[in-house]
């Protein structure tokens, strides 16, 4: 009797993990899109850009993100990372916004420079990770292209 619990036992711990796992699969990872950039003062080497950015939830449940990383490429080139331990709470079929300051050097800036003059939009394209506060999955990746259109 008691092997007969021992095995019950195991195969109820394997179908919980193996739940677990298809849960993981089938969570569809939310959009992040760049809404806006912002420079901020900075020294002669480095500038700080606040960069604005919107995170959609297309999932029918809610995420609490409790950070995120990212890259962010401007016209193919290289324009900053970020990283922000702002926790965020991304509602079921819903949005969130948040602000990330980050720093680049005077020298991507101005590699940026001659698209920036030509006008019109500006395509871009952020990858990273959101970080959520749970252990399975403990991040998922996101990676989004598009156009900012500046003022």
């Amino acid at each position: 009797m008691r092997q007969d619990n021992h095995k019950l036992h195991r195969l109820c711990t394997l179908m919980l993990g193996v739940l677990v796992l298809v849960g993981c699969v089938s969570l569809t990872p939310p959009e992040v899109r760049l809404t806006g950039l912002e420079p901020m003062p900075g020294t002669l080497l480095e500038q700080r850009v606040r960069v604005d950015l919107r995170l959609i939830n297309q999932a029918n449940q809610a995420l609490t993100i409790s950070g995120l990383d990212f890259d962010l490429m401007v016209n193919g080139r290289r324009l900053a990372s970020g990283v922000s331990s702002q926790a965020i709470r991304l509602p079921a079929l819903g949005e969130a916004q948040t602000s990330v300051t980050v720093s680049t050097s005077v020298l991507d800036l101005l590699q940026q420079l001659p698209a920036l003059q030509r006008g019109g939009p500006i395509p871009y394209q952020i990858q990273g990770r959101l970080h959520l506060d749970r252990r399975i999955p403990p991040s998922i990746p996101f990676r989004h292209s598009g156009e900012l259109a500046l003022p």
